[in-house]
């Protein structure tokens, strides 16, 4: 168990040390980045400080190395290759990039062929120059740009190779081979880290995609959800595929008005915010029940609340549904009526009617989208509510014959209906 827990301890602390290290190496490479910077010169900017980083690094342990051991002409080589580098970093921080790019490029150049004419190929800096040239297509965006130096960096490499095979060197200096394995490693290290830098940058690239992707897929499902508010599915769909959508033949559907009863004479007596605020308590209550009984919300009007049983999906349990919302939304008013009563506040009392009989529905026009039914179906229902009763539940002799079984129904007899003559109408008994 000690030594488990001790394993485990260790993990921890190397973690931890990774991860200082890994927030100290973002700091180093984000030196100079500013808010207002495109993705690409973000990019660059990254790369060429984390090389010059690591060419202080390692410059600065060869300045340390020759120090101790008064080699004083590499050190003076090793430490001016430092304070270049450090230059190019302070450039980037006081923001002047463009310089930085071309001093850093310029400086390699002249550096890795300055070494091949003075010392030969004792040290091999001139493999250098293929990092460089790797980092000078990446660091410029302008083609031109690119091409100049990758030139540049290639005739240095000849003049290198022409020196070493055909001249020789200015001044040769006993080195060993420490050097010439030091500067092989750097310039694998130089081209891992250009390729592990971009392999990085691609990461983050497809992190930021994704969640870019996240964003957009929780944006478009909020559209849908709007869209779905305002519009049945399938209608919706049909609009989102084709930017239209077709009206639709139904031969039966259960359609319900209800009407707050002296809604104009309450809301003269409340401020507009209240009187919004009443009706919206309402009627997202209204919605709630509409949705538990599978019942489509068709529109308001005012204080007139409208919904149809049957569609968009037939049933053969439309009439039966609407009804017993009816009930819920009765059963709501005179609770939220009492509540009032009971406080001394205005209250509204609700009357309901419901029909059923043939409609076709759909949407029309080209701008805010509503779904809507027309018939004569949606007429007569409108009479059953006006010619209802607040808080009471009239009905049809069409929707009776669909709900009769289910509940108990008073016959009013033949009532006279604006523009419809007579109608025959039921009181449902709950």
């Amino acid at each position: 168990m000690g030594l488990k827990n001790s394993v485990l301890e260790s993990d921890s602390f190397l973690k931890l040390i990774w991860n200082r290290l890994v927030v100290i190496w973002d700091s180093i490479i984000s030196i100079g980045l500013t808010p207002h910077l495109s993705d690409w010169d973000r990019r660059r900017i990254r790369l060429l400080d984390g090389i010059s980083a690591m060419a202080v690094l390692i410059l600065s342990f060869y300045s340390i190395n020759y120090l101790s051991k008064s080699d004083w002409v590499q050190f003076v080589l090793s430490f001016q290759g430092f304070l270049a580098y450090v230059t190019i970093l302070l450039l980037i921080y006081f923001r002047k990039y463009s310089f930085a790019f071309h001093f850093f490029n310029l400086y390699n150049i002249s550096y890795f062929l300055f070494n091949a004419i003075t010392q030969g190929s004792l040290n091999a800096s001139e493999y250098l120059l293929v990092p460089s040239s790797i980092a000078s297509m990446l660091l410029f965006r302008d083609k031109r740009i690119v091409v100049f130096y990758f030139m540049l960096n290639g005739l240095s490499f000849a003049i290198c190779k022409y020196s070493f095979t055909v001249l020789k060197p200015i001044i040769l200096l006993p080195v060993g081979s420490g050097l010439y394995i030091a500067n092989h490693v750097t310039m694998f290290v130089t081209s891992f880290l250009i390729v592990l830098y971009f392999k990085s940058e691609n990461f983050r690239q497809e992190k930021l995609l994704e969640t870019q992707n996240k964003s957009l897929a929780l944006e478009q499902q909020k559209s849908e959800n709007l869209l779905l508010n305002i519009l049945p599915r399938e209608t919706a769909e049909e609009l989102k595929s084709t930017g239209s959508a077709q009206s639709r033949q139904f031969d039966a559907v259960t359609i319900l008005f209800s009407d707050f009863k002296n809604f104009t004479l309450a809301s003269e007596k409340m401020s507009p915010d209240q009187l919004v605020t009443e009706i919206h308590q309402y009627f997202s209550y209204f919605d709630s029940i509409m949705e538990k009984f599978g019942i489509e919300k068709i529109k308001t009007i005012g204080d007139a609340y409208m919904c149809a049983g049957g569609i968009p999906d037939e049933n053969a349990t439309h009439a039966v549904d609407v009804v017993k919302a009816a009930f819920e939304m009765q059963h709501y008013v005179e609770k939220v009526k009492l509540e009032k009563l009971a406080a001394g506040k205005i209250f509204f009392e609700i009357r309901i009617g419901i029909h059923t009989g043939p409609v076709v529905a759909g949407i029309v026009g080209t701008k805010k989208f509503a779904y809507d039914i027309w018939g004569d179906t949606v007429n007569l229902a409108s009479r059953m509510e006006s010619s209802g009763e607040v808080g009471r539940v009239n009905i049809s002799a069409t929707t009776y014959e669909l709900v009769k079984d289910q509940f108990q129904c008073e016959y009013r007899g033949k009532i006279a209906a604006k523009n419809k003559g007579d109608i025959d109408m039921y009181f449902v008994v709950q």
